[in-house]
């Protein structure tokens, strides 16, 4: 029943309203439920009487009804002015309506009792509408103290008047001065508890504004206070990544410094990678050339399923460790297809929900693609720390690729040049054999030229003693 009298109540009434108004509106739906509960009895009642009028008591049940529909469209004026009228009205014509019965029933009274309520219910409007709405107040004022007034006429008019009904009494016109009497003590009651309830109200109201603006004021400190303790708490997580940020790159980058075992160089720093950044599992491929033919090979894996890199060499543009390779741009994935890793534990394995494959580059060229797989999102700080840290490993895979290649060169160049060592005593001894060869045949011609010339000479002496025999 509280619930159903609580929601007529409240009829009318919205969040921006005046609280007097509010007041005032709550007041008009409890009223006219007043009304009609006096109504219903009443009609309970004349239905039991003989020759009695029922038909005013509906018009007034279905007046009080008026009253809850005008304030459920928010004509919330309109439905007081009809509460203000209602009680005068209603009982004139409830009055009038019994007059047209049996006249041996009526009396005086029934002329003078109505007449001074009709008068009484002048102070409604005072109680019905705030100082804003004089003009609705002093309108329904007026319209009960005409209704008063012209009491008399209007029964004349309708042929019913004291005379015509047979009614003499001496002291009926003491009535009407009773009712000037009354409607002054009223009027001037009415409006000094109006003048002072009208004050109150103004005093509550600047009380009200100014605890409103003590409140508001409050709030707009309380927001700016929140607004500074978020910007701190801001302020001071994004210190925390920052130095998070430090630390990591200033520890896992004292791994690539401090390398001593190059073929584990790579294992040693992407466990570690892992391990702080707290995630599941990682797979870093390094960017080599067969033949003039560019493949990622995998180099170090941390925690993924033995299945997973049965393949451990990835062409460009192939899955989308080939295909960060390819766009040369950090790839994020939110939604991990289903089949393509798992992350295996004692407990079972299940998909990861993220997942960050990223290029790792110098300036001039992709030298790594590295895989993080996680069950927990990576917030912005892990990818600068990857991002930093990307740049130290490129560099120091770069500067690795550079060694080995001057290591390369250089024991070539020391192979060549025990070679030449080899060809140049190889070439020397040769040389030696050589010069002996040539000062063995200069010695030979020596001997030859010798013997020629003895020949010669022997031909030359023959020569000369044949001639002489002859």
């Amino acid at each position: 029943m509280y619930k159903y009298w609580k929601k007529i109540s409240y009829l009318g009434i919205t969040p921006d309203q005046d609280f007097r108004l509010e007041r005032r509106i709550i007041l008009s739906n409890r009223f006219a439920l007043l009304i009609a509960a006096v109504t219903l009895i009443f009609l309970v009642a004349f239905l039991f009487r003989p020759n009695a009028s029922i038909l005013p008591l509906i018009g007034m049940l279905l007046v009080a009804g008026s009253i809850w529909f005008f304030n459920s469209l928010e004509l919330t004026g309109l439905s007081r002015f009809i509460t203000c009228l209602i009680p005068g009205v209603g009982l004139f014509v409830l009055n009038i309506s019994q007059k047209f019965g049996d006249p041996s029933t009526i009396d005086i009274l029934h002329y003078a009792t109505p007449r001074m309520i009709i008068v009484g219910s002048a102070a409604l409007p005072f109680a019905m509408f705030t100082a804003s709405e004089k003009r609705l107040m002093v309108g329904a004022v007026s319209l009960i103290i005409l209704l008063g007034f012209g009491y008399n006429t209007i029964h004349e008019l309708l042929g019913i008047d004291v005379q015509s009904l047979g009614i003499n009494d001496k002291y009926y016109s003491i009535v009407s001065e009773d009712v000037v009497v009354l409607t002054i003590i009223i009027l001037a009651a009415c409006g000094f508890l109006f003048s002072m309830g009208d004050q109150y109200d103004r005093k509550a109201k600047g009380l009200l504004d100014d605890a409103l603006q003590q409140t508001e004021s409050l709030k707009k400190n309380e927001e700016n206070l929140r607004k500074t303790l978020s910007e701190l708490e801001e302020a001071r997580k994004k210190d925390d990544s920052r130095s998070w940020v430090a630390k990591g790159v200033a520890e896992l980058g004292t791994i690539l410094q401090s390398a001593d075992d190059t073929e584990n160089i790579y294992e040693t720093w992407l466990s570690s990678v892992i391990k702080y950044l707290k995630v599941n599992q990682g797979g870093l491929f390094l960017v080599e050339e067969n033949g003039g033919k560019v493949e990622l090979q995998l180099a170090a894996s941390y925690a993924y399923e033995r299945k997973k890199f049965l393949q451990k060499s990835v062409a460009p543009g192939e899955g989308l460790v080939g295909q960060a390779y390819i766009e040369k741009h950090i790839i994020y994935l939110k939604k991990v297809p289903k089949d393509y890793i798992h992350i295996t534990s004692g407990l079972g394995d299940a998909p990861p929900h993220v997942l960050m494959v990223l290029p790792v580059k110098t300036t001039q060229s992709i030298e790594a693609v590295l895989e993080i797989a996680s069950f927990h999102e990576l917030e912005e700080h892990h990818r600068e720390l990857l991002e930093k840290l990307g740049e130290s490993l490129a560099s120091f895979i770069s500067n690795h690729k550079i060694n080995q290649r001057t290591k390369k060169l250089l024991q070539q160049a020391q192979t060549m040049s025990e070679e030449l060592r080899s060809n140049e005593e190889e070439m020397r001894q040769n040389l030696e054999e050589l010069t002996a060869t040539q000062e063995a045949l200069a010695r030979k011609e020596r001997e030859y030229q010798h013997r020629i010339a003895e020949l010669e000479e022997a031909l030359s002496a023959a020569r000369t003693e044949a001639v002489e025999q002859a």
